[in-house]
């Protein structure tokens, strides 16, 4: 088991320094960690070091004691660090590729669609004071993107200052340090944002945006920023993720209604009831997620 640790532990510093040595070997792993948003940085990173496929991983028990899922045998864990005990333990997760059961049991991810922008836009603006305007999806979560990294650097500031040393943010003063945080944090975010929403992240930025990461070139920088973008992202994308469970399920409400009264004018002979029964709460329907089922990213 200590072997497998340091392989895994190495394995981490490896794909640190691949991804701060190459533009697209960075958005490669901000694609694949706006689908692990639940996911902290460090585990974000070794996920991808191994399943840069992965879509939504959980470890064994909540697989089969929550989702009614089993994993298939033969199947390789994922191997993650957990730190939270204060001392390194090695533990596995599993995608969902790696698992079987019931199509029904099946997690079914949110999708953001064009039908959302209104009640997606209108969450945003509540929760993180950003009103669209007249502006575009991309451009109210490159909004929120650009503030919550401001926040994040004014809390965090002397923490990042203290820890530059040896990365290529030593040659600048604090406030080019700030700055250089600030924007790759922010570019990197609504990456991961664009990615998970499917709005074409790709065509929104060029490849000079991406420059200020090289600048991270440290694990304790890397980590910084890592973490700040993971953060950012989690906090936006649960949000996103609420609304649109919630604008499906009243969809769904409102056609099991309909549904209802139809039903209600063959049964009458052409007659329906003036007040029909509001209950009956409706199943996900295509597309939906399952309300019970746990956090899986």
């Amino acid at each position: 088991m200590a072997n497998k640790l340091q392989y895994v532990s190495e394995l981490a510093d490896q794909t640190a320094h691949k991804v701060t040595n190459s533009t697209a070997e960075w958005k490669r792993y901000l694609a694949v960690s706006s689908r692990l948003f639940k996911y902290p940085f460090d585990e974000q990173l070794l996920i991808y070091a191994q399943r840069p496929d992965a879509t939504a991983c959980a470890d064994y028990d909540l697989w089969k004691e929550r989702m009614g899922r089993y994993v298939r045998q033969g199947s390789r864990g994922i191997g993650i660090i957990d730190i939270s005990s204060g001392k390194p333990v090695l533990r596995y997760v599993y995608d969902v590729a790696d698992t079987g059961g019931d199509e029904e049991t099946r997690p079914r991810l949110w999708q953001y669609q064009e039908e959302h922008r209104e009640a997606v836009s209108a969450a945003l603006a509540q929760r993180f004071d950003a009103p669209a305007g007249d502006g575009s999806l991309p451009e109210q979560l490159e909004k929120i993107a650009v503030q919550f990294m401001a926040d994040y650097w004014y809390e965090h500031k002397q923490d990042i200052l203290d820890i530059v040393d040896g990365s290529f943010l030593a040659e600048y003063d604090a406030y080019n340090i700030g700055v250089q945080f600030k924007t790759a944090a922010a570019v990197s975010m609504t990456y991961v944002l664009l990615s998970r929403c499917g709005l074409e992240a790709e065509h929104f930025f060029h490849h000079e945006d991406f420059l200020n990461v090289f600048d991270f070139n440290t694990p304790d920088t890397l980590t910084e920023l890592g973490t700040a973008v993971s953060q950012g992202s989690e906090a936006v994308l649960r949000q996103i993720e609420v609304t649109i469970k919630k604008y499906e399920r009243e969809k769904s409400a409102e056609r099991s209604a309909e549904h209802g009264e139809q039903a209600d004018v063959h049964a009458d002979g052409g007659r329906s009831d003036p007040q029909p029964d509001p209950g009956g709460a409706a199943g996900p329907g295509p597309g939906q997620v399952r309300e019970d089922a746990p956090d899986v990213s």
